[in-house]
């Protein structure tokens, strides 16, 4: 109807553009059909000299037993270098069963300083990509489900903006952050309120969560529940300004194969620190990185390579145990007895009196000898209530109790 030619040759940009256009204002669908291959050059959502909201409404015909894809069977758009597909707006609607096809470069983006509300992303295929959610929120019930992402090099990426991702879902997807060695992240979000990502395959990330954010904020995480995160050198490590973490994982499974280790071209650079003998070391890889009083529970996790460590304190063994970190691993991890924590400031692990063994690790069960009484702060009683530690040979427990308005923890000597 708008004179795009569908060859893989000819610019279809102000063709799409159109079609784009009019199935917004006449809330009509737009198909995508099998075969074709439309080529752009610019932003789809700038039309007549402005950016604008849409309301998409786009379907594809890719056969859901597809095995090896190839997009001139199958057909869908082919995004120009340094190109995003979208940008500066509100995008909602329903993208299905298409395929976008982008280059290997940072800069060719889905999504570019746009809020997605209430959009649907499912059964696509969408590869070869710098960035799928560049400072991109999601909110109000977007639903990412069911989709193959080939070499996406950041899943989400923060640099101008405190994106996140807030009550959407993030569901039955692999997703691969390409077999470049390079310093990518998969999810790059500031905050997940009450977000959920389920049952996804993740894998070639150096990062997996690496929250950034414009300004000093808490992170709350999303809730990790059975997806399998493999190929990866750090699964959570908070990015700049980010002072707290809320995060929860229920059955998720990890295999680290380290990036670092892979053949791969590309520059690739490891989180480091400075030990007491002024050396640099390189952090190995971690599950979490505390650094302060956070709230990180891992359940029923699977691990099927461990390499290293899994928990990285920046700070000492005291502000860990100020803090709530229940971890219960499941599997045929091999990690030596005691041997999952590392001190900021020391190149060898700190086996900590051998607390955890048997695979298991359950820190809210463990009595800790510490040198000082950990700090406990206002609105921190629920997470710390109950809390035990050894302080000078006697027993104290972490008790609420409540000032005015407020409820805060204690340490209380047992009496027995």
């Amino acid at each position: 109807m708008f004179g795009a030619k569908g060859n893989g040759r000819s610019d279809d940009t102000d063709a799409l553009r159109q079609a784009i256009y009019e199935s917004d204002s006449q809330g009509r669908l737009l198909f995508i059909p099998a075969g074709q291959v439309y080529k752009v050059t610019g932003t789809l959502n700038y039309y007549k000299g402005e950016y604008r909201n849409y309301t998409l409404n786009l379907l594809g015909n890719i056969p859901v037993k597809r095995g090896e894809y190839a997009p001139s069977k199958y057909g869908g758009i082919t995004v120009a270098e340094g190109v995003s597909l979208f940008k500066n707006a509100t995008i909602r609607g329903s993208i299905q069963r298409i395929s976008l096809t982008g280059q290997r470069k940072d800069n060719v983006r889905v999504f570019d300083n746009c809020t997605c509300s209430a959009l649907s992303i499912k059964e696509c295929n969408i590869s070869q990509f710098g960035a799928l959610f560049y400072d991109t929120t999601l909110n109000k019930v977007c639903q990412i489900i069911g989709n193959t992402f080939l070499t996406v090099f950041y899943f989400s990426r923060n640099e101008q903006r405190s994106a996140g991702m807030t009550d959407s879902t993030i569901s039955y997807n692999y997703i691969n952050g390409g077999k470049e060695k390079r310093d990518n992240a998969c999810f790059e979000w500031g905050y997940y309120n009450g977000s959920l990502i389920t049952n996804n395959f993740i894998d070639y990330y150096r990062t997996m969560y690496y929250p950034v954010a414009t300004s000093k904020q808490i992170f709350v995480g999303p809730v990790s529940s059975n997806n399998h995160y493999q190929v990866f050198r750090y699964f959570y490590a908070p990015g700049a300004n980010i002072q707290n973490i809320v995060f929860y994982s229920y059955g998720d499974a990890f295999n680290w194969t380290d990036p670092s280790s892979e053949e791969t071209l590309g520059k690739y650079i490891p989180f480091t620190y400075k030990g007491d003998d002024g050396k640099t070391y390189d952090i190995p890889p971690y599950i979490a990185r505390c650094g302060g009083p956070w709230q990180i529970t891992v359940k029923a996790a699977k691990i099927e390579q461990h390499v290293k460590s899994i928990i990285y304190i920046g700070g000492t063994v005291t502000e860990y145990e100020g803090a709530v970190f229940d971890v219960d691993f499941s599997g045929n991890n091999t990690y030596a007895d005691g041997q999952v924590l590392y001190k900021q400031g020391s190149p060898a692990p700190i086996y900590n009196n051998g607390k955890f063994k048997q695979n298991r690790v359950n820190i809210s069960g463990i009595v800790e000898k510490v040198d000082a009484l950990p700090l406990l702060g206002i609105g921190r009683s629920t997470s710390v209530n109950g809390r035990k530690v050894l302080y000078k040979g006697e027993i104290y427990t972490a008790t609420n109790i409540q000032e005015g308005s407020n409820w805060k923890c204690v340490w209380q000597k047992n009496q027995e």
